[in-house]
């Protein structure tokens, strides 16, 4: 039956408050095209008639959607109804949009089945052109929602603009997996790097928001320090050493009695600082020995 036919005072009478909440904020997204958020609880698969990528006419198609319960209804929204621009990330970036506050409009209801779909695509429109007349330029900082996290790359939305930031803008040590480190629904300083509004192109980093850990770094780790640091990462029979302040990497080399194969990634060890390299912004040191283990 047609939105518009449908007796509401009739269906929402024995409704609670929280339910008739619910339903009021979808209603008047339906009605107003009203931008309302919810938190991604999950990925589902629907067979939906919509318009396929590339294509014009509608069709039925299964497809994954995102899913929104924000109480009690379950609001869908279509993969291809996600984003404004194509991100090359695969079908993985839904499921890992878990736990993201996203935006959307109600673009269809079904009030006695219990269940709604949206266009989050639409949202972005709408936020876009409510900032519109907000000047963005390089080298501002914003504020941004995390949305997505993979392995070496996350999703932040800003102004209506999906941006994907690589690892090597999100901070100056390298991660393993940054979805150690950041979670959909996380909030991110960012600076914009470039922006043309013309061609819809926003690029953000995270990294640019903090100071270099080189910085200081002669106060703070003088030439022929030791220091305790952990192992990161291998390169080209050295190691990346990370010490405890969480942020500064050291580029060490070996003993000439040490064996590569004894040095695991997460092993404690004491390492000396020997070098920088002030133009790179890179320290330099050599591992003195591995700490026992307790």
């Amino acid at each position: 039956m047609n939105f518009n036919e449908l007796d509401l005072t009739k269906l929402d009478k024995e409704l609670t408050d929280e339910e008739r909440n619910e339903w009021q904020a979808i209603y008047a997204s339906y009605r107003g095209q009203s931008v309302i958020s919810g938190e991604v609880a999950g990925v589902d698969l629907h067979e939906l008639n919509i318009i396929p990528n590339g294509e014009t006419k509608f069709a039925w198609k299964t497809v994954r959607c995102l899913i929104i319960i924000n109480y009690r209804v379950k609001v869908i929204i279509p993969e291809t109804e996600v984003f404004m621009e194509k991100l090359d990330t695969g079908y993985h970036i839904l499921h890992s949009m878990c736990g993201a506050k996203v935006d959307y409009v109600i673009t269809h209801i079904e009030r006695e089945e219990g269940f709604a779909i949206a266009s989050r695509k639409l949202a972005l429109e709408k936020i876009r052109r409510a900032n519109s007349k907000r000047r963005c330029k390089a080298g501002q900082v914003v504020d941004t929602k995390v949305i997505s996290v993979g392995r070496g790359v996350c999703t932040v939305t800003f102004n209506g603009y999906d941006v994907m930031i690589p690892q090597r803008e999100i901070g100056y040590s390298a991660v393993p997996d940054l979805r150690e480190v950041m979670h959909p629904g996380d909030k991110r300083k960012a600076m914009i790097i470039e922006y043309n509004k013309a061609d819809g192109i926003m690029k953000l980093s995270i990294k640019q928001t903090m100071p270099h850990p080189f910085d200081g770094i002669e106060t703070r780790h003088p030439l022929g320090c030791t220091r305790i640091a952990k192992i990161v990462g291998k390169y080209g029979g050295g190691v990346f050493c990370r010490l405890y302040d969480g942020v500064t990497d050291v580029l060490c080399s070996y003993n000439t009695l040490q064996y590569d194969g004894d040095f695991k990634i997460g092993d404690s060890c004491e390492i000396v600082i020997n070098k920088y390299n002030l133009e790179k912004k890179l320290v330099y040191g050599k591992i003195l020995r591995k700490m026992l283990r307790r």
